[in-house]
């Protein structure tokens, strides 16, 4: 067996280097727009921040509240920062008097119904947008879809996945090569997520309001006017009440290969549910959902990892991954920093590129139905009691403490952190993890032990921490100068969605009943 430092070794040419250097990343903060008092907005989408269905850096998510900022993929971390802190203040300079809620569960909710469903305009593929989060509403309900997460896109160049190819004497066609690589770290980010939610879930708390008098069976402590917590919560948000695949259990994605991965999507997307048949599709001339099967279409599997490719004009998902291999993985898993202005730090990026190599070097290759039933244990204890100081996991069927475990973790991401600073110059990798370390022995030095702690300790309320930092986020925002997006040419890109969105509205000629039986026969 070749050890990690073995494997390093072997990537440290200066060829490697230019393609560690040309590692693509991008970033999807989602954000509730918010009242001064700290309610759900219940405005329109801005204008002023163009059209939410062909804006290429601001669009919404499931409802008109909710905000989804997006930076185009970048080899520099420091731009891909400074782009994503100028779409935040060009954001907040045009939202009159609302702010940003700066974390994951949401601010005070009175009733589902204050949660409006984003709209998208006439065009048949906006109408198929929000009919798709109707249908999510009438199967989850609108209360999970008021989630925020932050999104981390990640690939590695052509460049390197050739150099790798080449170095193993593989023979296969780069693009299946590269798929291959891929498929192998996302069966070992299922297998070790648990650590991305230990150190960086933030949501060990939430209003009461979240729950709307339902029984979850968790033990909640409260505090404050209305908070409630678990006292070893990492994550509510990745926990049965939040973005999980608990309601999809059933569906067996497998993760073996990408024609695998594909097969069992599909199979998920052609198949009837008979409780979601029970809703109904159109009623009265109104759609209630796109199709009453296990899932309407791809997005509605609820992963903390998903192999992505760019798709083309009216092309799924799964046509995008068949016809052209994967291109990137998209990281679900990371909570919103409450800590952060914009949801997430320079530091967690460098983190967050060190587990993924972490992931794709690890000798751990299959993903077994019982792994991933283990993996997936591993990360419910994590979100629920993950600082309990004693936690054990499950290691291979064998008990292991958690601390035991990350500190071998570590141990790896160290070396990885050498060698990504190796190629780069700096130290920049090293000193990430270097700060994160702590928790690896104190819980309280996660972002959750560090959210819990000031609450606690100042004996404030959830809300009010939160409505405190999305103010005094907006008021330091909006006072920042621009680095990578200036503000005309963000109002400039708002100025052409709209008219972007024109053309797509004027361009149907089906109607819309037909357009979507098209969609789903081809």
């Amino acid at each position: 067996m070749t050890t990690l430092n073995q494997k390093l070794g072997q990537l440290r040419s200066a060829q490697f280097t230019t393609a560690v250097k040309n590692i693509q990343r991008g970033i999807e903060r989602e954000a509730l727009r918010i009242s001064p008092g700290g309610r759900l907005s219940q405005a329109d989408h801005p204008s002023a921040l163009g059209s939410a269905l062909t804006h290429p850096y601001i669009t919404t998510d499931y409802s008109e509240a909710l905000l989804e900022l997006i930076t185009p993929p970048s080899n520099d971390i420091t731009k891909t920062y400074n782009q994503l802190k100028d779409v935040h203040k060009f954001v907040l300079q045009n939202i009159d008097d609302e702010m940003l809620w700066p974390m994951s569960m949401p601010c005070f909710i009175q009733d589902e119904d204050d949660i409006r469903i984003a709209q998208y305009g006439h065009s048949n593929i906006g109408k198929m947008k929000t009919t798709y989060r109707m249908g999510l509403k009438n199967r989850y309900g609108s209360m999970m879809q008021a989630i925020s997460g932050i999104h981390y896109n990640f690939s590695l160049p052509k460049q390197f996945w050739q150099l790798k190819r080449d170095l193993e004497g593989e023979t296969a066609p780069i693009e299946d090569y590269q798929s291959a690589q891929y498929m192998h770290l996302v069966r070992n980010v299922k297998r070790f997520v648990w650590v991305v939610t230990y150190l960086f879930g933030a949501s060990p708390a939430m209003c009461a309001s979240f729950l709307q008098g339902r029984e979850t069976g968790l033990k909640f402590e409260s505090f404050g006017k209305g908070s409630i917590f678990l006292p070893n919560a990492t994550s509510l948000r990745m926990s049965d009440l939040g973005y999980t695949n608990s309601a999809q259990s059933a569906l067996n994605i497998e993760y073996g290969s990408l024609t695998q991965y594909i097969d069992k999507l599909r199979q998920a997307i052609k198949t009837e549910s008979e409780e979601y048949k029970s809703i109904g599709v159109k009623e009265s001339g109104e759609y209630k959902q796109l199709n009453h099967n296990i899932l309407q279409i791809e997005n509605e599997l609820y992963a903390p990892v998903r192999p992505k490719q760019v798709t083309q004009s009216g092309e799924k998902p799964t046509d995008a991954l068949e016809n052209r291999g994967i291109m990137y993985v998209e990281l679900r898993a990371l909570d919103v920093n409450p800590f952060s202005p914009y949801g997430i730090t320079q530091e967690q990026m460098r983190v967050l590129d060190i587990f993924l190599l972490y992931c794709l070097l690890n000798e751990q290759s299959t993903l077994s139905p019982g792994q991933q039933a283990e993996a997936e244990q591993n990360q419910d204890r994590i979100v629920l009691e993950g600082r309990e100081p004693s936690l054990e996991l499950s290691h291979d069927g064998e008990g292991r403490l958690r601390f035991e475990w990350l500190t071998e973790i570590f141990n790896d991401f160290e070396q990885i952190a050498s060698w990504l600073d190796g190629h780069y110059g700096e130290r920049n990798y090293s000193e990430a993890i270097a700060n994160v370390k702590p928790a690896v022995e104190d819980p309280n030095y996660c972002l959750s032990g560090q959210l819990m702690s000031r609450l606690l300790a100042e004996q404030i309320d959830n809300g009010c921490l939160g409505l405190e930092l999305a103010d005094l986020y907006k008021k330091s925002i909006v006072n920042e100068g621009a680095v990578e997006f200036s503000g005309e040419y963000l109002f400039a890109k708002s100025e052409s969605s709209v008219e972007a969105q024109g053309r797509v509205e004027s361009a149907d000629e089906l109607s819309f009943d037909q357009f979507l039986a098209d969609y789903f026969a081809t």
